[in-house]
Protein backbone atom coordinates (compact mmCIF):
# COMPACT_ATOMS: atom_id res chain seq x y z
CA UNK A 1 0.00 0.00 0.00
CA UNK A 2 1.57 3.42 -0.90
CA UNK A 3 2.47 5.20 2.31
CA UNK A 4 0.47 8.98 0.62
CA UNK A 5 -2.55 7.32 2.13
CA UNK A 6 -4.34 9.24 4.82
CA UNK A 7 -4.43 5.95 6.79
CA UNK A 8 -4.00 2.25 6.99
CA UNK A 9 -7.08 1.06 5.54
CA UNK A 10 -6.74 3.27 2.51
CA UNK A 11 -6.41 2.32 -1.11
CA UNK A 12 -5.91 5.08 -4.14
CA UNK A 13 -6.77 1.92 -6.56
CA UNK A 14 -10.14 1.42 -5.04
CA UNK A 15 -12.93 3.90 -3.90
CA UNK A 16 -14.71 3.04 -1.00
CA UNK A 17 -18.36 4.81 -0.83
CA UNK A 18 -17.55 5.45 3.24
CA UNK A 19 -13.97 6.68 2.96
CA UNK A 20 -16.03 9.47 0.93
CA UNK A 21 -18.81 9.85 3.26
CA UNK A 22 -15.61 10.49 6.26
CA UNK A 23 -14.97 13.08 3.63
CA UNK A 24 -18.31 14.96 3.31
CA UNK A 25 -19.24 13.65 -0.35
CA UNK A 26 -22.41 11.36 -0.75
CA UNK A 27 -21.10 9.10 -3.70
CA UNK A 28 -24.33 6.90 -4.44
CA UNK A 29 -23.09 6.05 -7.79
CA UNK A 30 -21.36 3.78 -6.00
CA UNK A 31 -23.61 2.17 -3.89
CA UNK A 32 -26.97 2.44 -6.10
CA UNK A 33 -25.98 -0.26 -8.35
CA UNK A 34 -26.50 -2.65 -5.14
CA UNK A 35 -25.54 -5.97 -5.53
CA UNK A 36 -27.07 -8.98 -5.39
CA UNK A 37 -26.15 -12.46 -4.80
CA UNK A 38 -25.08 -14.24 -7.78
CA UNK A 39 -28.04 -17.31 -8.42
CA UNK A 40 -25.46 -19.70 -8.43
CA UNK A 41 -23.56 -18.87 -5.60
CA UNK A 42 -27.08 -18.48 -3.87
CA UNK A 43 -28.13 -21.77 -4.73
CA UNK A 44 -24.41 -22.94 -3.65
CA UNK A 45 -25.11 -21.54 -0.15
CA UNK A 46 -28.82 -22.43 0.20
CA UNK A 47 -27.30 -25.79 0.07
CA UNK A 48 -24.49 -25.60 2.56
CA UNK A 49 -26.97 -23.45 5.21
CA UNK A 50 -29.66 -26.83 4.72
CA UNK A 51 -26.75 -29.24 5.24
CA UNK A 52 -25.18 -27.67 8.71
CA UNK A 53 -28.84 -26.65 9.94
CA UNK A 54 -29.76 -30.86 9.53
CA UNK A 55 -26.33 -31.22 11.19
CA UNK A 56 -27.02 -29.01 14.30
CA UNK A 57 -30.80 -29.93 14.64
CA UNK A 58 -29.57 -33.31 15.08
CA UNK A 59 -26.50 -33.05 17.35
CA UNK A 60 -27.25 -29.91 19.44
CA UNK A 61 -29.93 -29.33 22.07
CA UNK A 62 -28.75 -25.51 22.31
CA UNK A 63 -30.39 -24.99 26.04
CA UNK A 64 -28.62 -27.93 27.04
CA UNK A 65 -25.28 -26.94 25.64
CA UNK A 66 -26.00 -23.99 27.73
CA UNK A 67 -26.62 -25.53 31.06
CA UNK A 68 -23.54 -28.02 30.84
CA UNK A 69 -20.93 -25.01 29.52
CA UNK A 70 -19.66 -27.79 26.92
CA UNK A 71 -19.83 -28.95 23.14
CA UNK A 72 -21.91 -31.95 22.90
CA UNK A 73 -19.08 -34.68 22.68
CA UNK A 74 -17.64 -35.13 18.80
CA UNK A 75 -19.59 -32.12 17.25
CA UNK A 76 -16.32 -29.95 16.92
CA UNK A 77 -14.48 -33.42 15.49
CA UNK A 78 -17.14 -33.70 13.13
CA UNK A 79 -17.38 -30.17 12.04
CA UNK A 80 -13.69 -29.89 11.40
CA UNK A 81 -14.24 -33.37 9.05
CA UNK A 82 -17.21 -31.84 6.89
CA UNK A 83 -14.84 -28.42 5.93
CA UNK A 84 -17.06 -26.58 8.20
CA UNK A 85 -13.59 -24.92 10.00
CA UNK A 86 -12.53 -23.80 6.59
CA UNK A 87 -15.58 -22.87 4.09
CA UNK A 88 -13.81 -20.78 2.15
CA UNK A 89 -10.40 -22.83 1.43
CA UNK A 90 -10.53 -25.04 -1.31
CA UNK A 91 -11.76 -28.70 -1.61
CA UNK A 92 -8.30 -30.04 -2.38
CA UNK A 93 -7.69 -28.66 0.94
CA UNK A 94 -10.32 -30.04 2.92
CA UNK A 95 -12.55 -27.41 2.40
CA UNK A 96 -15.78 -26.24 0.99
CA UNK A 97 -14.89 -23.54 -1.46
CA UNK A 98 -17.30 -21.03 0.06
CA UNK A 99 -18.06 -17.63 -0.93
CA UNK A 100 -17.69 -14.54 1.99
CA UNK A 101 -21.51 -14.35 1.85
CA UNK A 102 -21.84 -17.76 1.77
CA UNK A 103 -19.79 -18.57 5.03
CA UNK A 104 -21.24 -15.39 6.56
CA UNK A 105 -25.10 -16.94 6.26
CA UNK A 106 -23.69 -20.54 7.57
CA UNK A 107 -22.37 -18.53 10.48
CA UNK A 108 -25.74 -17.07 10.43
CA UNK A 109 -27.64 -20.34 10.76
CA UNK A 110 -25.68 -21.72 13.15
CA UNK A 111 -26.53 -18.62 15.24
CA UNK A 112 -29.69 -19.21 14.77
CA UNK A 113 -29.74 -23.12 17.09
CA UNK A 114 -26.16 -21.65 19.13
CA UNK A 115 -23.96 -18.68 19.29
CA UNK A 116 -21.14 -20.89 20.98
CA UNK A 117 -21.36 -23.17 17.81
CA UNK A 118 -21.61 -20.05 15.70
CA UNK A 119 -18.49 -18.35 17.06
CA UNK A 120 -16.34 -21.62 17.15
CA UNK A 121 -17.28 -21.74 13.02
CA UNK A 122 -16.75 -17.65 13.07
CA UNK A 123 -13.26 -18.46 14.41
CA UNK A 124 -11.90 -20.55 12.66
CA UNK A 125 -13.46 -18.70 8.99
CA UNK A 126 -12.19 -15.71 10.46
CA UNK A 127 -9.21 -15.75 12.40
CA UNK A 128 -8.21 -19.68 11.69
CA UNK A 129 -5.57 -21.42 9.72
CA UNK A 130 -7.61 -21.60 6.62
CA UNK A 131 -8.03 -17.69 6.69
CA UNK A 132 -4.28 -16.97 6.42
CA UNK A 133 -3.84 -19.37 3.86
CA UNK A 134 -4.79 -16.60 1.17
CA UNK A 135 -1.75 -14.55 2.78
CA UNK A 136 0.79 -16.94 3.62
CA UNK A 137 3.58 -17.76 0.73
CA UNK A 138 4.79 -21.06 -0.34
CA UNK A 139 7.00 -22.49 2.19
CA UNK A 140 6.93 -24.27 5.85
CA UNK A 141 4.39 -21.82 7.53
CA UNK A 142 1.57 -22.52 4.74
CA UNK A 143 2.13 -26.21 5.02
CA UNK A 144 2.08 -26.30 8.76
CA UNK A 145 -1.35 -24.19 7.95
CA UNK A 146 -2.50 -26.43 5.30
CA UNK A 147 -2.01 -29.77 7.46
CA UNK A 148 -4.24 -28.04 10.15
CA UNK A 149 -7.12 -27.42 7.65
CA UNK A 150 -6.88 -30.61 5.72
CA UNK A 151 -6.89 -32.66 8.86
CA UNK A 152 -10.25 -30.60 9.90
CA UNK A 153 -7.76 -29.44 13.29
CA UNK A 154 -8.57 -26.26 15.42
CA UNK A 155 -6.58 -23.02 15.45
CA UNK A 156 -6.63 -19.57 17.73
CA UNK A 157 -5.76 -16.42 16.84
CA UNK A 158 -3.87 -14.88 19.86
CA UNK A 159 -3.98 -10.63 20.11
CA UNK A 160 -5.22 -9.48 23.57
CA UNK A 161 -3.20 -9.23 26.53
CA UNK A 162 -3.80 -8.94 30.52
CA UNK A 163 -2.25 -5.43 29.91
CA UNK A 164 -5.24 -4.27 27.38
CA UNK A 165 -6.15 -5.03 23.52
CA UNK A 166 -6.26 -0.93 23.00
CA UNK A 167 -2.29 -0.47 23.72
CA UNK A 168 -0.49 -0.20 20.12
CA UNK A 169 2.20 -2.05 21.45
CA UNK A 170 2.26 -5.63 22.74
CA UNK A 171 4.04 -6.47 25.65
CA UNK A 172 4.74 -10.48 24.10
CA UNK A 173 8.18 -10.53 22.38
CA UNK A 174 10.30 -12.49 20.39
CA UNK A 175 13.57 -12.14 20.59
CA UNK A 176 15.69 -14.03 17.71
CA UNK A 177 18.36 -16.27 19.04
CA UNK A 178 21.75 -15.33 18.22
CA UNK A 179 23.06 -17.37 15.28
CA UNK A 180 19.96 -18.96 14.01
CA UNK A 181 16.54 -18.12 12.36
CA UNK A 182 14.66 -19.01 15.63
CA UNK A 183 12.55 -16.72 17.82
CA UNK A 184 12.35 -17.00 21.65
CA UNK A 185 8.48 -16.10 22.76
CA UNK A 186 7.63 -14.70 25.76
CA UNK A 187 4.45 -13.41 27.32
CA UNK A 188 0.90 -13.93 27.90
CA UNK A 189 -2.96 -13.57 25.83
CA UNK A 190 -6.24 -13.62 27.08
CA UNK A 191 -9.63 -13.93 25.74
CA UNK A 192 -8.63 -16.37 22.85
CA UNK A 193 -11.08 -18.23 21.21
CA UNK A 194 -10.19 -21.83 20.69
CA UNK A 195 -7.25 -21.73 22.84
CA UNK A 196 -8.55 -24.87 25.15
CA UNK A 197 -8.82 -26.73 21.81
CA UNK A 198 -6.66 -25.47 19.64
CA UNK A 199 -3.34 -27.26 17.95
CA UNK A 200 -1.82 -24.11 16.03
CA UNK A 201 -2.25 -19.95 17.35
CA UNK A 202 -1.37 -16.80 15.86
CA UNK A 203 0.38 -14.69 18.36
CA UNK A 204 1.38 -11.14 17.99
CA UNK A 205 4.10 -10.34 19.36
CA UNK A 206 6.58 -7.21 19.55
CA UNK A 207 10.18 -7.62 17.30
CA UNK A 208 13.08 -5.12 17.50
CA UNK A 209 14.04 -5.23 13.57
CA UNK A 210 16.86 -2.79 12.47
CA UNK A 211 16.74 -0.52 15.39
CA UNK A 212 12.87 -0.55 15.27
CA UNK A 213 10.04 -2.28 17.28
CA UNK A 214 7.19 -4.08 14.51
CA UNK A 215 4.45 -6.15 15.68
CA UNK A 216 4.82 -9.50 13.81
CA UNK A 217 2.77 -12.56 13.30
CA UNK A 218 4.06 -15.87 15.24
CA UNK A 219 2.60 -19.22 14.44
CA UNK A 220 2.90 -21.31 17.32
CA UNK A 221 2.24 -25.52 17.95
CA UNK A 222 0.31 -25.71 21.44
CA UNK A 223 2.71 -28.73 21.89
CA UNK A 224 5.81 -26.80 21.92
CA UNK A 225 7.73 -26.19 24.95
CA UNK A 226 6.57 -24.02 27.09
CA UNK A 227 3.41 -23.03 25.84
CA UNK A 228 0.68 -23.71 28.69
CA UNK A 229 -2.81 -22.98 27.75
CA UNK A 230 -4.79 -22.10 31.32
CA UNK A 231 -8.60 -22.35 32.50
CA UNK A 232 -11.05 -21.45 30.27
CA UNK A 233 -12.42 -17.75 30.60
CA UNK A 234 -16.06 -17.70 31.90
CA UNK A 235 -18.53 -15.48 30.50
CA UNK A 236 -22.23 -14.40 31.76
CA UNK A 237 -22.69 -15.96 27.94
CA UNK A 238 -21.64 -18.01 25.17
CA UNK A 239 -21.54 -20.87 27.52
CA UNK A 240 -19.50 -23.74 26.01
CA UNK A 241 -17.55 -21.38 23.63
CA UNK A 242 -13.69 -22.48 24.32
CA UNK A 243 -12.24 -19.34 25.10
CA UNK A 244 -9.14 -19.07 27.58
CA UNK A 245 -5.59 -17.61 28.05
CA UNK A 246 -2.25 -18.93 26.63
CA UNK A 247 1.01 -18.21 28.39
CA UNK A 248 5.04 -18.66 26.12
CA UNK A 249 7.76 -19.09 28.47
CA UNK A 250 11.07 -19.12 26.31
CA UNK A 251 9.00 -20.99 23.51
CA UNK A 252 11.38 -21.88 20.51
CA UNK A 253 9.66 -20.90 17.12
CA UNK A 254 11.12 -20.94 13.75
CA UNK A 255 11.75 -18.14 11.87
CA UNK A 256 9.70 -19.97 9.18
CA UNK A 257 6.78 -19.30 10.94
CA UNK A 258 6.79 -15.77 11.63
CA UNK A 259 4.60 -13.90 8.77
CA UNK A 260 6.68 -10.91 7.62
CA UNK A 261 4.71 -8.47 5.71
CA UNK A 262 5.24 -5.07 4.14
CA UNK A 263 5.26 -2.12 6.01
CA UNK A 264 2.16 -0.20 5.99
CA UNK A 265 3.47 3.16 6.33
CA UNK A 266 0.79 3.71 9.20
CA UNK A 267 1.51 3.63 12.84
CA UNK A 268 -1.33 0.35 13.52
CA UNK A 269 -2.04 -2.10 16.41
CA UNK A 270 -1.72 -5.24 14.52
CA UNK A 271 -0.15 -6.57 11.42
CA UNK A 272 -1.13 -5.62 8.29
CA UNK A 273 -2.58 -8.83 7.07
CA UNK A 274 -4.19 -9.35 10.79
CA UNK A 275 -6.10 -6.74 10.40
CA UNK A 276 -7.64 -7.22 7.44
CA UNK A 277 -8.37 -10.62 8.54
CA UNK A 278 -10.03 -9.15 11.73
CA UNK A 279 -11.96 -6.54 9.60
CA UNK A 280 -13.61 -8.53 7.59
CA UNK A 281 -13.81 -11.41 9.97
CA UNK A 282 -15.99 -8.98 11.90
CA UNK A 283 -18.78 -9.60 9.76
CA UNK A 284 -19.00 -13.78 10.80
CA UNK A 285 -17.96 -12.91 14.27
CA UNK A 286 -20.53 -9.92 15.13
CA UNK A 287 -22.59 -9.40 12.17
CA UNK A 288 -23.97 -13.11 11.54
CA UNK A 289 -24.91 -13.83 15.10
CA UNK A 290 -26.45 -10.01 15.22
CA UNK A 291 -28.31 -11.16 12.31
CA UNK A 292 -29.77 -14.51 13.40
CA UNK A 293 -30.63 -13.29 16.69
CA UNK A 294 -32.42 -10.41 15.04
CA UNK A 295 -34.30 -12.46 12.47
CA UNK A 296 -35.59 -14.56 15.98
CA UNK A 297 -36.26 -11.62 17.69
CA UNK A 298 -38.89 -10.54 14.71
CA UNK A 299 -40.45 -13.74 14.72
CA UNK A 300 -40.53 -14.14 18.38
CA UNK A 301 -42.40 -10.55 18.64
CA UNK A 302 -44.70 -11.30 16.20
CA UNK A 303 -45.96 -14.64 17.52
CA UNK A 304 -46.33 -12.80 21.32
CA UNK A 305 -48.03 -9.86 19.69
CA UNK A 306 -50.63 -12.09 17.94
CA UNK A 307 -51.44 -14.93 21.03
CA UNK A 308 -51.38 -12.08 23.42
CA UNK A 309 -54.93 -10.59 24.01
CA UNK A 310 -55.26 -7.00 26.17
CA UNK A 311 -58.69 -6.20 27.01
CA UNK A 312 -60.35 -7.98 24.17
CA UNK A 313 -57.98 -6.92 21.47
CA UNK A 314 -54.65 -8.56 20.23
CA UNK A 315 -51.49 -6.62 21.38
CA UNK A 316 -50.79 -6.27 17.43
CA UNK A 317 -53.90 -4.06 17.16
CA UNK A 318 -52.55 -1.24 19.73
CA UNK A 319 -49.70 1.76 17.93
CA UNK A 320 -47.05 1.72 19.69
CA UNK A 321 -46.43 -1.98 19.67
CA UNK A 322 -46.73 -1.71 15.92
CA UNK A 323 -44.33 0.73 16.15
CA UNK A 324 -41.64 -1.41 18.11
CA UNK A 325 -42.33 -4.47 15.86
CA UNK A 326 -41.84 -2.26 12.55
CA UNK A 327 -38.35 -0.99 14.11
CA UNK A 328 -37.60 -4.86 14.56
CA UNK A 329 -38.00 -5.34 10.92
CA UNK A 330 -36.47 -1.93 9.61
CA UNK A 331 -33.32 -2.55 11.72
CA UNK A 332 -33.34 -6.71 11.07
CA UNK A 333 -33.12 -5.62 6.93
CA UNK A 334 -30.71 -3.07 8.06
CA UNK A 335 -28.78 -5.65 9.47
CA UNK A 336 -28.23 -7.81 6.58
CA UNK A 337 -28.40 -4.80 3.90
CA UNK A 338 -25.31 -4.18 5.51
CA UNK A 339 -24.06 -7.63 5.99
CA UNK A 340 -24.48 -7.92 1.76
CA UNK A 341 -22.77 -4.77 0.85
CA UNK A 342 -19.64 -5.79 2.83
CA UNK A 343 -19.01 -8.67 1.54
CA UNK A 344 -21.14 -9.07 -1.83
CA UNK A 345 -18.86 -6.71 -4.05
CA UNK A 346 -16.10 -8.68 -2.69
CA UNK A 347 -17.40 -12.10 -4.04
CA UNK A 348 -17.80 -10.16 -6.94
CA UNK A 349 -14.33 -8.57 -7.55
CA UNK A 350 -16.48 -4.84 -8.34
CA UNK A 351 -13.21 -3.49 -7.24
CA UNK A 352 -14.70 -1.79 -4.01
CA UNK A 353 -12.27 -0.87 -0.88
CA UNK A 354 -14.77 -1.93 1.58
CA UNK A 355 -12.62 -2.18 4.76
CA UNK A 356 -13.90 0.93 6.29
CA UNK A 357 -17.73 -0.55 5.89
CA UNK A 358 -16.73 -3.90 7.11
CA UNK A 359 -14.77 -1.71 10.29
CA UNK A 360 -17.96 0.31 10.93
CA UNK A 361 -20.37 -2.84 10.23
CA UNK A 362 -18.93 -4.17 13.99
CA UNK A 363 -20.47 -1.39 15.56
CA UNK A 364 -23.78 -0.67 13.47
CA UNK A 365 -24.79 -4.78 13.56
CA UNK A 366 -23.83 -5.06 17.42
CA UNK A 367 -25.92 -1.89 18.32
CA UNK A 368 -28.75 -2.61 16.17
CA UNK A 369 -29.10 -6.49 17.43
CA UNK A 370 -28.95 -5.35 20.87
CA UNK A 371 -31.34 -2.79 20.17
CA UNK A 372 -33.75 -5.11 18.92
CA UNK A 373 -33.12 -7.77 21.62
CA UNK A 374 -33.85 -5.45 24.53
CA UNK A 375 -36.98 -4.05 22.84
CA UNK A 376 -38.18 -7.76 22.37
CA UNK A 377 -37.44 -8.86 26.05
CA UNK A 378 -39.71 -5.75 26.95
CA UNK A 379 -42.32 -6.60 24.56
CA UNK A 380 -42.23 -9.98 26.21
CA UNK A 381 -42.45 -8.35 29.22
CA UNK A 382 -41.82 -11.20 32.23
CA UNK A 383 -41.80 -13.66 29.65
CA UNK A 384 -39.16 -12.01 27.90
CA UNK A 385 -37.09 -12.20 31.10
CA UNK A 386 -37.86 -15.68 31.76
CA UNK A 387 -35.45 -18.55 30.94
CA UNK A 388 -37.00 -20.89 28.57
CA UNK A 389 -36.87 -23.80 31.28
CA UNK A 390 -39.13 -22.15 33.56
CA UNK A 391 -41.89 -21.20 30.57
CA UNK A 392 -41.78 -25.15 29.13
CA UNK A 393 -42.23 -25.54 32.78
CA UNK A 394 -45.17 -23.59 33.19
CA UNK A 395 -47.12 -24.63 29.52
CA UNK A 396 -45.67 -21.37 27.98
CA UNK A 397 -43.78 -21.52 24.40
CA UNK A 398 -40.02 -22.04 25.54
CA UNK A 399 -38.80 -18.68 23.75
CA UNK A 400 -35.05 -18.90 24.34
CA UNK A 401 -34.51 -15.38 24.54
CA UNK A 402 -32.39 -14.88 28.20
CA UNK A 403 -30.04 -17.27 26.56
CA UNK A 404 -29.80 -15.32 23.62
CA UNK A 405 -29.22 -11.67 25.08
CA UNK A 406 -26.66 -13.35 27.14
CA UNK A 407 -25.06 -14.32 23.97
CA UNK A 408 -25.78 -11.24 21.90
CA UNK A 409 -24.10 -8.91 25.22
CA UNK A 410 -20.66 -10.62 23.77
CA UNK A 411 -21.03 -8.81 20.44
CA UNK A 412 -20.45 -5.36 21.74
CA UNK A 413 -17.59 -6.22 23.77
CA UNK A 414 -16.03 -8.64 21.50
CA UNK A 415 -13.71 -7.46 18.53
CA UNK A 416 -13.57 -4.45 20.22
CA UNK A 417 -15.49 -2.49 22.81
CA UNK A 418 -18.26 -0.55 21.12
CA UNK A 419 -17.30 2.83 22.30
CA UNK A 420 -13.66 2.16 21.56
CA UNK A 421 -14.04 1.06 17.79
CA UNK A 422 -16.02 4.34 17.53
CA UNK A 423 -12.85 6.42 19.17
CA UNK A 424 -10.69 4.43 16.63
CA UNK A 425 -12.59 5.12 13.65
CA UNK A 426 -12.73 8.89 14.57
CA UNK A 427 -8.94 9.41 15.57
CA UNK A 428 -7.31 6.91 12.54
CA UNK A 429 -10.29 7.60 9.77
CA UNK A 430 -12.21 10.13 10.06
CA UNK A 431 -9.91 12.79 11.42
CA UNK A 432 -7.10 11.66 8.77
CA UNK A 433 -8.63 13.76 6.14
CA UNK A 434 -8.66 17.12 7.44
CA UNK A 435 -4.84 16.79 8.81
CA UNK A 436 -3.33 18.37 6.23
CA UNK A 437 -6.85 20.59 5.12
CA UNK A 438 -8.61 18.88 2.38
CA UNK A 439 -8.00 19.83 -1.47
CA UNK A 440 -11.43 20.21 -1.07
CA UNK A 441 -12.07 22.08 1.95
CA UNK A 442 -13.90 25.19 -0.42
CA UNK A 443 -16.54 22.64 -1.52
CA UNK A 444 -17.00 21.26 2.21
CA UNK A 445 -18.22 25.21 3.16
CA UNK A 446 -20.97 25.74 0.44
CA UNK A 447 -24.54 25.50 1.21
CA UNK A 448 -25.13 22.41 0.10
CA UNK A 449 -23.91 19.30 -1.64
CA UNK A 450 -23.46 18.34 -5.66
CA UNK A 451 -26.76 17.83 -7.51
CA UNK A 452 -27.89 13.97 -6.68
CA UNK A 453 -27.96 12.05 -9.62
CA UNK A 454 -30.70 9.79 -9.04
CA UNK A 455 -30.79 7.85 -12.69
CA UNK A 456 -31.82 4.40 -12.14
CA UNK A 457 -32.83 5.06 -8.42
CA UNK A 458 -36.22 3.65 -7.77
CA UNK A 459 -37.48 5.25 -4.92
CA UNK A 460 -40.88 5.74 -2.90
CA UNK A 461 -41.46 9.75 -2.77
CA UNK A 462 -40.67 9.42 0.89
CA UNK A 463 -37.77 7.55 0.66
CA UNK A 464 -36.58 9.65 -2.09
CA UNK A 465 -36.57 12.73 0.16
CA UNK A 466 -34.47 10.91 2.69
CA UNK A 467 -31.96 10.07 -0.06
CA UNK A 468 -31.33 13.89 -0.21
CA UNK A 469 -31.50 14.45 3.37
CA UNK A 470 -28.66 11.93 3.70
CA UNK A 471 -26.51 13.65 1.19
CA UNK A 472 -26.94 17.27 2.46
CA UNK A 473 -26.22 15.37 6.04
CA UNK A 474 -22.95 13.48 4.67
CA UNK A 475 -22.24 17.12 3.07
CA UNK A 476 -22.59 18.82 6.73
CA UNK A 477 -21.07 16.33 8.26
CA UNK A 478 -17.83 16.74 6.61
CA UNK A 479 -18.24 20.58 7.15
CA UNK A 480 -18.54 20.33 10.73
CA UNK A 481 -15.40 17.97 10.56
CA UNK A 482 -13.40 20.53 8.78
CA UNK A 483 -14.65 23.41 10.87
CA UNK A 484 -13.42 21.10 14.04
CA UNK A 485 -9.96 20.41 12.51
CA UNK A 486 -9.75 24.63 11.87
CA UNK A 487 -10.69 25.56 15.59
CA UNK A 488 -7.99 22.80 16.45
CA UNK A 489 -4.89 23.84 14.69
CA UNK A 490 -3.03 21.44 16.68
CA UNK A 491 -4.08 17.75 15.93
CA UNK A 492 -3.65 16.30 19.15
CA UNK A 493 -6.05 18.77 20.85
CA UNK A 494 -9.03 17.64 18.86
CA UNK A 495 -7.80 13.60 19.61
CA UNK A 496 -7.82 14.20 23.21
CA UNK A 497 -11.24 15.01 22.69
CA UNK A 498 -12.06 11.44 22.51
CA UNK A 499 -16.32 12.21 23.23
CA UNK A 500 -16.18 14.11 19.90
CA UNK A 501 -14.42 11.50 18.07
CA UNK A 502 -17.16 8.97 19.27
CA UNK A 503 -20.11 11.05 18.41
CA UNK A 504 -18.47 11.52 14.54
CA UNK A 505 -18.28 8.17 14.23
CA UNK A 506 -21.92 7.30 15.45
CA UNK A 507 -23.16 10.20 12.87
CA UNK A 508 -21.30 8.50 10.28
CA UNK A 509 -22.64 5.45 10.94
CA UNK A 510 -26.33 6.24 10.61
CA UNK A 511 -25.89 8.06 7.70
CA UNK A 512 -23.96 4.58 6.39
CA UNK A 513 -26.62 2.32 7.20
CA UNK A 514 -29.31 4.69 5.74
CA UNK A 515 -27.60 4.82 2.59
CA UNK A 516 -27.30 0.93 2.27
CA UNK A 517 -30.90 0.54 3.53
CA UNK A 518 -32.17 3.04 0.55
CA UNK A 519 -29.70 1.25 -1.90
CA UNK A 520 -31.05 -1.95 -1.38
CA UNK A 521 -34.63 -0.80 -1.10
CA UNK A 522 -34.19 0.48 -5.14
CA UNK A 523 -32.56 -2.87 -6.14
CA UNK A 524 -35.23 -4.80 -4.83
CA UNK A 525 -37.99 -2.85 -6.33
CA UNK A 526 -35.93 -2.65 -9.58
CA UNK A 527 -36.59 -6.50 -9.47
CA UNK A 528 -40.18 -6.24 -8.32
CA UNK A 529 -40.01 -6.62 -5.25
CA UNK A 530 -41.01 -3.14 -3.37
CA UNK A 531 -40.98 -5.03 0.49
CA UNK A 532 -38.07 -2.77 1.11
CA UNK A 533 -39.31 0.25 0.49
CA UNK A 534 -42.09 0.27 3.47
CA UNK A 535 -38.53 -0.79 5.88
CA UNK A 536 -36.06 1.70 4.85
CA UNK A 537 -38.69 4.49 5.56
CA UNK A 538 -39.36 3.24 9.17
CA UNK A 539 -35.10 2.86 9.28
CA UNK A 540 -34.45 6.12 7.63
CA UNK A 541 -36.57 7.83 10.22
CA UNK A 542 -35.07 6.34 13.31
CA UNK A 543 -31.60 6.50 11.93
CA UNK A 544 -31.77 10.14 10.83
CA UNK A 545 -33.19 11.36 14.76
CA UNK A 546 -30.43 9.43 15.65
CA UNK A 547 -27.99 11.50 13.95
CA UNK A 548 -29.50 14.12 14.65
CA UNK A 549 -29.33 13.98 18.23
CA UNK A 550 -25.70 12.82 18.33
CA UNK A 551 -25.38 16.04 16.13
CA UNK A 552 -26.99 18.36 19.09
CA UNK A 553 -24.67 16.52 21.14
CA UNK A 554 -21.95 17.55 19.68
CA UNK A 555 -22.39 21.28 19.31
CA UNK A 556 -23.81 21.31 22.67
CA UNK A 557 -22.52 24.07 24.80
CA UNK A 558 -19.59 23.10 27.54
CA UNK A 559 -21.28 20.76 30.09
CA UNK A 560 -20.34 19.41 33.28
CA UNK A 561 -16.65 19.20 34.29
CA UNK A 562 -16.48 15.10 33.95
CA UNK A 563 -12.80 15.18 34.55
CA UNK A 564 -13.21 16.46 38.16
CA UNK A 565 -15.83 14.07 38.85
CA UNK A 566 -13.63 11.26 38.00
CA UNK A 567 -10.53 12.32 39.04
CA UNK A 568 -11.95 12.68 42.93
CA UNK A 569 -13.42 9.62 42.33
CA UNK A 570 -10.91 7.59 41.24
CA UNK A 571 -8.09 9.28 43.86
CA UNK A 572 -10.42 8.74 46.56
CA UNK A 573 -10.76 12.26 47.36
CA UNK A 574 -14.45 12.49 47.06
CA UNK A 575 -18.20 11.23 46.76
CA UNK A 576 -17.25 8.40 49.51
CA UNK A 577 -20.57 8.22 50.49
CA UNK A 578 -20.87 6.20 47.22
CA UNK A 579 -18.10 3.90 48.10
CA UNK A 580 -18.99 0.38 48.66
CA UNK A 581 -16.22 0.06 51.79
CA UNK A 582 -17.51 3.09 53.29
CA UNK A 583 -19.33 2.84 56.41
CA UNK A 584 -22.08 5.72 56.78
CA UNK A 585 -22.28 7.39 60.48
CA UNK A 586 -26.54 6.29 59.93
CA UNK A 587 -25.73 2.74 58.84
CA UNK A 588 -23.39 2.39 61.67
CA UNK A 589 -26.50 3.32 64.46
CA UNK A 590 -28.68 1.06 62.77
Amino acid sequence: MSQTTRNAASDPDRPSFLEELYQGRFRWDLLRDFPVQDPGDARAGDRLVEELADLLRERVDPDELDARRAMPEGLPEELGARGYFALQAGPGTGGRGASHYNTFRAVEAAARVSTPVALSLAIENALGASAFLPVVPEGPLRELLAGVVRRGGRSASADSEPEGAANQRRTTTATRIEGTDDYLLNGRKVFVGHAPVAEVVSVTATVREDDAERVRIFFVRTDSPGVTSGAWHEYMGIKGFPNGRLEFDDVRVPGSQMLVEADSGHVIRQTPATARLVTRGRLHLIAAPALAVARLCAGWSRDFAERRIVDGRPLSDYEEVQRQLADTLAETFAIESLAQWCLLPDDQDRGLNLRYEQTAAKNAASLLGWAIADRTTSLLAAEGYETAASKRDRGAPPIPLERFVRDLRNLRISGGVDFQIDNWIGRLSILSYYYPEPDHAAELLTDGPAPLDTDGTVLSPRNLGHLRTVAAEVHRFGRTCLELSRSHPVKDELLAKERTLVLLAGIARELLCASVVLARASALSAAGDDGGQALADVFCVSALQRADDLRRRLHAAPGPDFAAVSDAWTSGAGFTFLDPHTVRAEESHA
